[in-house]
This record gives structure tokens, sequence and C-alpha cells, in this order.
């Protein structure tokens, strides 16, 4: 049995229920349930599938079992934090959604079996600095450094990381749905914590978006299981003709949505009556799919040469010299403290990259690999309408 195909089944079991196939039939060997589980580590799915490996398999790994009791534990933490969290900006009456986090658990048939990170939300334009000061002063520690980030800034409490957004994606083309949606947020609750969250279309929108802003780096099991998990609650046929589609498309998300979804009919047990993804290119779905086995959660699996990738693919996209201004100035402190230094950012940065690139010691063997997967996926990316 492929490896990857057990893998798939125990994502169906997980979200969709009954028994699957190859579970159901064949007897996996333990050195096959050590790989699928290493593989849903890196993917940070591991605590979807490790509810159905075999207790015999367990009891023989106990840093699996191990790792069962962290996610409950690390899982009630979280929630607990996040009430916290909650119940500290309804204090101040300022207006917040979460992001991702359980905005996206909330549609997973067992919430606490989604992997989270930091809790990320978002406020008004308006509040943003409201928000900062209001929770700095309530205990929340400010990682100064963040300040110089665009899109937002990082809190931590209780050793719970948060992120406070100025706004959600990399070119704020979902923005014009994220601050209404703010406005019109909708209260849900997960395994009775109650929390506010965008409105469906805003929610699909950042779900989609975030897949896309990690397209470079390396998009995860985890972003596909949300979106997967969020088509199957919300987006049918009515909702994708009737409202989503023409948004979508106004996004430039809707190529990505169509083979996404499509993708996890293939392969993850999605419902088959779903249409509106039947028009997606079947060889591009297993190019997709391909490539977030690859590559991880985040471009785990690649380590330094994600990093080479990343950055090749950027000047694919971009342009080399545009690329290096803009890494430059976001990445020179003396730049932002002087700024008619500005005409020598990609001096700067160009020279910063072939620092790291000689700390790296990448080999010539290992950089042509890493500019091929750098093609590869540029070409992917176009095939998706990601620029």
């Amino acid at each position: 049995m492929q490896r990857e195909t057990l893998l798939f089944e125990l994502i169906k079991k997980s979200q969709f229920g009954g028994a699957t196939d190859p579970v159901a039939t064949e007897a996996p060997e333990d050195e096959d349930w050590r790989a699928v589980c290493e593989e849903a580590r890196v993917q940070s799915i591991l605590g979807l599938i490790l509810p159905s490996v075999p207790q015999t398999f367990l009891v023989q790994a106990p840093e699996l079992s191990e790792a069962m009791y962290k996610q409950v534990a690390s899982y009630a933490r979280y929630m607990h934090v996040q009430d916290e969290f909650c119940a500290t900006m309804r204090e101040a009456d300022i207006p917040f959604v979460i992001l991702k986090g359980n905005a996206a658990a909330v549609y997973y048939r067992t919430p606490s079996e989604r992997a989270m990170g930091d809790i990320d939300f978002q406020v008004l334009p308006e509040d943003f600095v409201k928000t900062r000061d209001h929770l700095t002063a309530h205990g929340y520690t400010l990682d100064k450094k963040s300040e110089e980030h665009e899109r937002h800034i990082a809190l931590e409490k209780d050793g719970v990381h948060f992120e406070l957004h100025r706004h959600f994606s990399h070119k704020i083309d979902v923005d014009d749905y994220v601050v209404p949606g703010i406005r019109a947020a909708e209260m849900r609750t997960v395994d009775g914590h109650e929390f506010p969250m965008l409105p469906r279309v805003a929610n699909g929108l950042v779900l989609l978006d975030h897949m896309k802003s990690h397209m470079r780096t390396g998009l995860g099991l985890r972003q596909v299981v949300d979106w997967m998990m969020y088509v199957h609650a919300e987006l049918d046929d009515r909702f994708w003709n009737e409202e989503f589609r023409a948004i979508s498309e106004s996004k430039a998300l809707d190529k990505l949505a169509i083979v996404t979804t499509r993708m996890c009919q293939l392969f993850l047990g999605l419902d088959e009556n779903l249409t509106w993804c039947r028009g997606a290119d079947e060889q591009t779905c297993r190019e997709l799919m391909e490539n977030l086995l690859l590559s991880g959660n985040f471009g785990r699996k690649q380590g330094i040469g994600s990093n080479v990738e990343a950055v090749t693919t950027a000047f694919r996209q971009e342009g080399i010299f545009r690329r290096l201004q803009r890494a430059g100035e976001f990445n020179w402190k003396a730049y932002k403290k002087h700024h008619w230094l500005k005409p020598f950012c990609w001096i700067y940065q160009s020279f910063r990259y072939i620092k790291q690139g000689i700390k790296a010691g990448r080999n010539r063997k290992q950089l042509k690999g890493d500019l091929d997967r750098s093609k590869a996926r540029y070409e992917l990316m176009k095939k998706l309408g990601i620029e």
C-alpha cells in the first residue's frame, strides 16, 4: 500500500467518518504507520489521524501516545487563553474577529483535533493602536521587532502567541471584505467556547488567501483541510454560483478554489456531488498534491532549500530588481532610520542573499534541485492564477 494513500484515507475517516478501504481491508506494517505519522506531523495534521491509528502500534510508539495527550492539553490551554482574550477585548468594547484558528476549526468534525498555532485576529483600522495599548496594559507582551512588519504585530501571554493584524493579506486583496466583516461579525461556539468570526464570504476569502500566501514557501495539508471543511460546510453549488464565484474571480482566487476543491474530491473524500469544481484540470490537481507533499507545512520538509526556492520563485514572479528593492527596504535597519539610502536597498539585499547562501552551504547539486523545484512551483502557481 502506498503510504500517501493510507494518509489520505485517514484524513477521510477523520472528517467524514466510516471505515476507509485501506484501513479496513489491509494491515499496514509498523514502518508504514510510522512513516504516515511522520508525514502527518510535518503537515501539522497529526492530531487528525492519531485517533484512527491502531492501538497496537501506538503501544510500540509511546512518543505518539504522548503527542495525543499534548494535543489535548495544548488545545485546552489555547481555548482558555482565547476565552480570556475575548473577555479582555469585550471589556474595551473593541470589535474584532478571530482569523483562521477556531474560525477554521469550527467546520471540523472534531475541532479539538485541529492543530492550533498563534491566535490571529483583526480589528478595524481605526482601533489598531487602541487595541495594542489595551492589550499591553493587560499583561500582553509586545514583540517590538514585529512593529516593523507591514501586516501585523506579535504579542504573547501565558505561552500563547497572538498576531494583531493591520490587514490580513500581503497585498490587501481581501480587506475590502474583511473590514466590513468585522462590523458584521458572527458569534460562533466551539466546544462551549464563544468567539467572533467573519461572515462566510469573508471567511472563505481569508482561507483561500492563506493558501495563496503559502504557495511560495510551502502549502501544507492543514491549510488544505481547512479549506476543504469550509467547502463541505458552506460552499455548495448554489452559494458558489450565486455569490462566491464572482467575488473569488475579482480577487484572482477562483482558479485556486476550483483546483484545490477538485483535488480534495480526488484524494481526501470531499463530496463528489459538488459540481462547481468539476472543470478543474485533474493533472494540475495532482501537481498541487505532489507539491504540498514535497514541501510540508510552511516548507518544513525542504529545510534550507525552501528558502532558496522561495526567493527564486519570488524573482520569477516580481522580477529580480523589484524583489531585491522591496526586500531590502524591509530588512535594512539603516534604511528605516535614513530614508535617503533607499536607492541602495537592492544592493544591501543582494549581499544579504549572498551571505545567506554561503552560510547555508548549498552545493551545486542541491542548488540545482532548489532551482528546479522553484521553476516547477512557479509554473504551478501560474496555472492556479497566482501572481
